[in-house]
């Protein structure tokens, strides 16, 4: 039975390329991965671990393709 990336308490903060993908809606982690460095940002290497991406760029990337790059913090404003 294939595993679920998705944790029941809700998505990590730091995803493989296989969870990232599917917290994208990627078809794919093929397809994830080639869009590695054109819309989706690069991973951070964590010695021992490999590729890992953040949620919050993940969400940012989302965002600035949705046209949502809205204010984060009152100091945007200032």
């Amino acid at each position: 039975m294939p595993r679920n990336p998705r944790p029941i308490e809700g998505w990590p903060r730091l995803m493989a390329a296989r969870t990232a993908a599917a917290y994208c809606g990627e078809r794919s982690v093929a397809a994830f991965r080639r869009a590695v460095g054109k819309i989706w940002p690069r991973p951070k290497r964590l010695t021992g671990k490999g590729e890992r991406w953040l949620r919050e760029e993940l969400d940012q990337t989302i965002d600035e393709v949705m046209g949502k790059g809205g204010v984060k913090d009152l100091a945007d404003v200032l």
